[in-house]
């Protein structure tokens, strides 16, 4: 069936408007009824006494739960989360946590009873006691990067992206490929890399094997990035190219090759991830996440989760792409 988002898309619309509209509300112009009412009657849609009153007797607040060392791609994700609510009443609770103990205390706070309607959980894996607090509280969350087969998702597939940067490189002639990469967790020191297994994938397909001691996992930021770099040049046979599981330990490891006397990419090669200005402007090459339109995309689904609570929960990815600029090129090897 279709929902509330579907029509608000088919309108060209907010989720908001769409509810004044249901509504009667004198906010919305004729133009802009018509669309609406067009599109409620193209699609079939059935509004249920929830979407009705969406809005209605709610605290009229969302609750955004970030890491404090949130990298800049977070800004253009709060962008995107700006942008669908330009149309609705709702102000933004920004949340931080430092580590994983205020990471508990601030998932117990966004679920009590009338602090706020929904909540955004932005690169914070999920804990089970959050996943039941959820449950129990009738909050709705929608996870942005991160997944639980509880709570509705909107990401990028990574194993995709990275298995794609690899192969780029490979495609270009390197054939050591190195790997500093952040971890799905980042208050779990033991959670694996998000870039891990498709780089792998995409070695073993190319008929390379995956060296241990080209990969590290590092901590986000570019002092890390910095040092995991240092680490893989002092190896006797570095590699030829690096895929950066995050733009700001990218920039650590661009840093970190010039003070070491190299070139990029004469030298060294470097695919980044994410795709913020500041990497544009550098020329980085890099696998372009959506920031902005995850943000949207979230908080789109969050509002037609709280107009009809009866959403089916499903995972959406949206596609990554890479872009290429100044800093991948191939081996010297390679090279006529």
């Amino acid at each position: 069936m279709p929902t509330i988002m579907d029509v608000a898309r088919e309108a060209g619309v907010g989720i908001g408007t769409v509810s004044r509209v249901l509504n009667d509300s004198p906010r919305v112009s004729q133009a802009t009824r018509q669309r609406v009412l067009t599109a409620i009657e193209r699609l079939g849609y059935q509004p249920s006494p929830i979407a009705r009153a969406f809005g209605r007797g709610r605290t009229e607040k969302l609750e955004v739960l970030i890491p404090v060392f949130a990298e800049a791609f977070v800004l253009d994700i709060l962008r995107g989360i700006q942008d669908a609510l330009v149309d609705t009443d709702y102000t933004l609770l920004i949340r931080t946590a430092e580590d994983a103990a205020e990471r508990e205390r601030v998932y117990e706070d966004c679920c009590s009873r009338g602090r706020s309607d929904g909540v955004l959980v932005v690169w914070m894996a999920p804990t089970d006691a959050f996943v039941e607090r959820v449950s129990l509280s009738g909050v709705a969350a929608v996870l942005v990067n991160a997944v639980h087969p509880r709570l509705w998702s909107v990401g990028v597939d990574h194993d995709v992206a990275a298995e794609r940067a690899a192969a780029y490189c490979l495609g270009l002639g390197h054939e050591r490929l190195g790997l500093i990469d952040r971890r799905v967790d980042p208050f779990e020191p033991h959670s694996p890399g998000i870039c891990q297994r498709g780089f792998e994938t995409a070695l073993a397909t190319a008929g390379h094997a995956a060296a241990a001691d080209h990969q590290r996992l590092a901590d986000p930021g570019a002092a890390a990035g910095a040092t995991a770099l240092d680490a893989l040049l002092a190896e006797s046979e570095p590699p030829t190219a690096i895929i950066v599981g995050s733009e700001a330990q990218a920039l650590g490891a661009l840093e970190a090759a010039r003070m070491a006397g190299k070139r990029v990419p004469h030298d060294v090669s470097l695919v980044g991830y994410n795709d913020t200005q500041v990497g544009r402007d550098l020329g980085l090459t890099t696998m372009r996440v959506p920031l902005r339109e995850l943000g949207r995309a979230a908080t789109e689904t969050l509002l037609s989760v709280l107009a009809e609570p009866g959403t089916p929960v499903a995972p959406r990815y949206l596609p990554t792409e890479l872009a290429v600029r100044r800093t991948c090129a191939p081996p010297p090897a390679a090279r006529p």
